[in-house]
């Protein structure tokens, strides 16, 4: 849950800090895992755990994702972080 709301916080900075949080813009807000400090893509489990969080948003339609193309991962509900 720690991370769940470090990302999102994240995000609402990054909004707030744009000129969409008060002029009318569609521009998207983006966020890249390595400016998270916590993010560490060298612990593997750690990584797991930000990209099942950033799943589960998606799955809640709180925010869109994409990964780069040599990054793509692919869900089932078997490889997700119980």
């Amino acid at each position: 849950m720690q991370y769940k709301n470090l990302i999102l916080n994240k995000l609402l900075d990054k909004y707030e800090k744009s000129k969409s949080s008060y002029a009318d813009s569609n521009r998207r807000i983006i966020l890249k895992m390595q400016e998270l400090k916590e993010y560490d893509i060298e612990n593997y489990e750690i990584k797991k755990l930000f990209h099942d969080i950033v799943y589960e948003l998606e799955n809640e339609q709180l925010i869109k994702y994409s990964w780069k193309q040599f990054e793509k991962r692919k869900y089932t509900s078997r490889n997700l972080a119980k």
